[in-house]
């Protein structure tokens, strides 16, 4: 098999590509695609690729924040942050692959996806610091820049698992799609009874993070708002697939691309940094906006069609069918 018949091959690990970043499709994801075909055979869990993922965030935010004494070591927080994002996209495949994936993988796989942001932003904002950049405008701008990053992230996980939920039933991220926040409360609770202190902290972990997810997800398990053949599910499609593509630019592959982009370059020239962190606060904050925007109207416009197409189906079944 060529080079190029093995990059193609890797996209049967992918998630549907309505969902996947532009980045992630065509660069992060097949990187990893590749390394799971090395890998698959190995004895290596996706739980643990996971974790090696986290390992090289935190080394990213280290390595960025030597920077403060030598902008060269930024050169190896671009590095480590990229090979985070190689990783973070393998675990998933390598699960599908092996048809292996789980809510604690989940979990896990949800708590590393924190760590990066976090690691790399202090990183960069020490690195600003041995620029002699002022106190007053790296801080405010830096955690302004990383809340900015947790919303995207947030927003687009919810809209991920809402098209996925209502589009794609027979794909699995591990368990169910959407998950009430009860159901996972409920599941760190069994966890401690059997003794599973480590799974039940990762399992609250994650419970913390989809908490602020849980009002806009909740309506979503009703039969109200749940296609149930593929004629509804299209026409969930037609509102919500534009939705669903402005928010790829809004994932974890998106803003870590741009970050690791602006570590390598900031070797050079520390404005690259600010450059970034411009863009999230730019460009994406206006794509968030939007997306948080026009999911109402679309909701509204989705719930009153599969009303009407559901009374209609039924006035043309038979009397006593």
């Amino acid at each position: 098999m060529s080079l190029t018949e093995r990059w193609v091959a890797t996209r049967k690990g992918f998630k549907p590509r309505d969902v996947e970043e532009f980045i992630d499709f065509h660069w992060h994801r097949p990187l990893a695609g590749m390394l799971v075909q090395l890998i698959r055979d190995w004895p290596i869990t996706p739980n643990q690729v996971t974790a090696l993922s986290g390992v090289m965030s935190v080394l990213s935010g280290v390595a960025l924040g030597l920077g403060y004494f030598e902008p060269q070591w930024c050169i190896g927080g671009g590095v480590f942050l990229f090979l985070s994002v190689i990783f973070d996209c393998a675990d998933g495949q390598l699960a599908r692959v092996r048809g292996t994936f789980s809510e604690l993988g989940r979990a896990l796989d949800g708590l590393v996806d924190g760590l990066a942001p976090l690691a790399v932003f202090h990183g960069m904002a020490f690195c600003l610091v041995g620029q002699q950049y002022p106190h007053a405008y790296i801080w405010p701008i830096g955690w302004a820049a990383a809340l900015s990053l947790i919303w995207h992230a947030v927003s687009y996980d919810a809209t991920k698992n809402i098209y996925l939920h209502a589009s794609r039933p027979d794909f699995s991220l591990g368990g169910d799609t959407i998950i009430a926040p009860e159901t996972m409360q409920r599941r760190v609770e069994q966890l401690r009874e059997q003794g599973r202190r480590g799974d039940a902290m990762l399992m609250w972990i994650w419970w913390l993070w989809t908490g602020p997810q849980g009002n806009q997800l909740r309506p979503w398990m009703s039969r109200e708002r749940t296609p149930e053949t593929e004629q509804e599910r299209e026409l969930f499609r037609s509102l919500f697939r534009p939705l669903m593509r402005a928010s790829t630019w809004l994932g974890f592959g998106t803003h870590l691309f741009l970050l690791s982009s602006a570590s390598l370059i900031a070797a050079f020239d520390a404005r690259a940094i600010w450059v970034a962190w411009a863009v999230i606060l730019g460009p994406l904050n206006l794509v968030a906006l939007y997306v948080m925007a026009a999911r109402p109207s679309r909701e509204r416009l989705f719930v009153e069609g599969l009303a009407e197409m559901r009374s209609a189906n039924a006035a043309t079944q038979p009397v006593g069918s």
